[in-house]
């Protein structure tokens, strides 16, 4: 199983990089002092590091290019290489290694990571290796490589094996090899044994810096799960009534500001912009034709971007985010600003910045409402719905909350919208139309006395909607039972939020079970349309024919047979007529224009062209060989 991989802080990240450091110094001092000069360090090729630009090696030569100091004296700033010039000339400096050492280093690398011990090997052409793993509680991180060394003095013969093991390396001088390999340093078994010793104990301490990263990681994934809780509770709580959060006496301002603290901000926030998370419509028909999958894929997408959404909000001082519902962020900020006018500006870049985050991710319809100030932090539930309805009255992206209390409308008459809205089964309309309701029904003070008023005037809406839905036709068990759960949660909160959500959610119940009564009159038009197709001849009947008999227009029957089938009724209707011509094509007496004429083709040249897209062979290879092309029931062609 792959383990989750650190998602350090930058603070974090810092740390490890000073761990890097020193190990490069470690390599300068090495390179200065050790007859071993050249040593490299190469990750594990399935470590994912924190920084994707982090080399996978950090090696002697890096570490003098970056670490040394410049000299004035020009003779002195050329570093002589830490590797030997040999391997520079065997790898062509790195241009044919993976022909050359690699040979002899991978299987080295894999023996370390298998057995977890440390290598001395000779390479392909005789020079002895040190290969040491760098492991972390079990788990290999990567290797360091040393050596380039013999442990014997150079001899013609040594030379010749490395001709041999070289043959067909056209880019190796051998003469200027010779030479190098002459001077290959030459170290004792005692000098060979420090250097292993020296990169253990490096290799240990770059094992317990990486533990210690994944410790520090998983204690900052621990604090960062507490921070979202404290988010959560603090918008749960600013989402409340005023005087009735969530029930709890025990909630004042100085819980909420100790709850502030613990997110990071300086004080209580006085604004709520909504984001409503939208794809364009046509994305939208899109996935509702599609199957389950692509609706799963749809709500992937808005998790993924809430999140992205409460990320960005981060880096915004006093300003958190958190879903109020499945495509529905709420922000609570409180922008530092001089004026007026530069906090409304400070909020349009904010709300410019969320939705290019949504548009980012395909989400191009989504829009913003932003709140009236608020300094009373216990009046945010107000806020929340001036920002909802910001964006209901509006067209724009960005929509500001003017009060508009002529508005504001009676109850009775609000209801009356949303059943209207339930009965077009437009989910915008009817969000609208809720909108309103809700804001007719919410209590205008905090007493107690305004609540219950706004409790009596939800459930009245509960039980009056159920009532108009059973006049519509829809299951009275199945309306009855949403309402009863609607109404007892209603009942039973003391948050008008949450009975606010209890009926919206009733209602978006009401309009799936009128969308779906809808939906099978339509199944009955198209099962009738098709009844008759079979009994007056598909030959014979014209779309008018059908739609004057079903007493609609021809445009709307066309459009319920797309809605409810999949393909147009024109595609239905030819396809019947083609499997009429491939009875008739097998009578000999009629020729091929003849039964174009009586499968209701306009002309002979037309039915050839549909019979050839549809069946893949002209109506005369068919008469001639039906058994090749198939008698059966043609398969529906595939769509572009």
């Amino acid at each position: 199983m792959k383990r989750r991989q650190p998602d350090l802080s930058e603070t974090l990240k810092q740390q490890f990089k000073k761990d890097i450091e020193l190990f490069e110094y470690f390599l300068v001092l090495l390179n200065d002092s050790s007859p071993i000069r050249n040593v490299e360090l190469m990750w594990a090729e399935d470590l994912e590091l924190f920084d994707p630009t982090q080399p996978m090696r950090v090696n002697t030569r890096d570490a003098l290019v970056e670490l040394k100091p410049a000299s004035v004296n020009a003779e002195e700033n050329k570093l002589p290489s830490p590797s030997t010039h040999f391997c520079d000339l065997v790898h062509g400096f790195g241009a044919h290694e993976e022909q050359t050492c690699a040979r002899s280093d991978k299987p080295a690398k894999a023996r370390c990571r298998e057995s977890g011990c440390s290598q001395v090997y000779p390479c392909h052409v005789g020079l002895t290796d040190i290969a040491v793993p760098v492991i972390s509680e079990g788990r290999y991180l990567g290797t360091l490589f040393s050596g380039q060394v013999l442990t014997e003095e150079p001899t013609e013969e040594g030379f010749q094996f490395v001709k041999e093991s070289l043959a067909g390396q056209s880019h190796i001088d051998f003469s200027h090899l010779e030479e190098a390999y002459n001077r290959v340093p030459v170290v004792s078994k005692e000098q060979l044994s420090t250097m292993v010793r020296m990169l253990e104990v490096f290799a240990r301490y770059l094992g317990n810096a990486w533990k210690r990263l994944e410790v520090m990681s998983e204690f900052q994934r621990v604090r960062e799960r507490e921070v979202q809780l404290d988010r959560r509770e603090l918008a749960e709580l600013l989402l409340a009534a005023k005087g009735q959060i969530g029930g709890r006496a025990d909630v004042d301002a100085e819980t909420l500001k100790t709850l502030a603290r613990n997110t990071g901000m300086e004080k209580l926030p006085d604004r709520v912009l909504v984001l409503r998370l939208q794809a364009p419509k046509k994305d939208e028909e899109e996935q509702n034709s599609g199957a389950g999958q692509s609706h799963l894929g749809g709500q992937l997408t808005l998790a993924r971007v809430a999140h992205l959404i409460e990320d960005r909000c981060r880096s915004w001082a006093n300003s958190f985010a958190t879903m109020v519902g499945p495509a529905e962020v709420c922000i609570f900020t409180a922008p530092k600003s001089r004026s007026t006018g530069q906090e409304r500006v400070l909020l349009d870049e904010m709300a410019q910045a969320l939705l290019r985050t949504a548009r980012s991710e395909g989400l191009t319809s989504s829009k913003i409402g932003v709140s009236a100030a608020h300094p009373d932090s216990t009046e945010l539930l107000s806020a929340y719905h001036e920002a909802a309805a910001a964006i209901d009255a509006s067209q724009s992206a960005v929509s500001w909350f003017e009060s508009m209390p002529e508005r504001r409308q009676q109850p009775v008459q609000s209801l009356a919208q949303v059943l209207k809205a339930i009965e077009s089964t437009d989910p915008a309309t009817l969000a609208i139309a809720v909108r309103e309701f809700l804001a007719a029904a919410a209590p205008t003070t905090s007493s107690s006395v305004q609540v219950q008023q706004s409790r009596g005037l939800l459930t009245w809406g509960c039980e009056h909607l159920a009532l108009e839905l059973a006049t519509l036709g829809a299951a009275s068990e199945t309306v009855n039972s949403a309402k009863e759960r609607a109404v007892q949660i209603i009942v039973s909160s003391q948050s008008s939020f949450t009975m606010a959500e209890a009926f919206r959610n009733y209602v978006e119940q009401l309009r799936q079970l009128v969308e779906q009564l809808f939906s099978q009159r339509e199944e009955k038009i198209v099962l009738e349309t098709q009844r008759m197709i079979r009994e007056l001849g598909p030959e014979k009947v014209s779309i008018h024919d059908l739609a004057k008999n079903l007493k609609i227009s021809a445009g709307h029957l066309g459009r319920v047979y797309s809605r409810t089938t999949g393909q147009t009724l024109e595609e239905y209707l030819i396809r019947q007529r083609l499997e009429m011509s491939k009875r008739l094509l097998l009578d000999p007496r009629l020729q091929v224009a003849e039964v174009a004429y009586l499968c209701g083709f306009c002309n002979p040249a037309y039915f050839s062209s549909v019979f050839k897209k549809h069946m893949n062979c002209t109506p005369r290879a068919y008469a001639r060989q039906p058994q090749r092309w198939g008698a059966t029931e043609m398969e529906t062609p595939a769509r572009n």
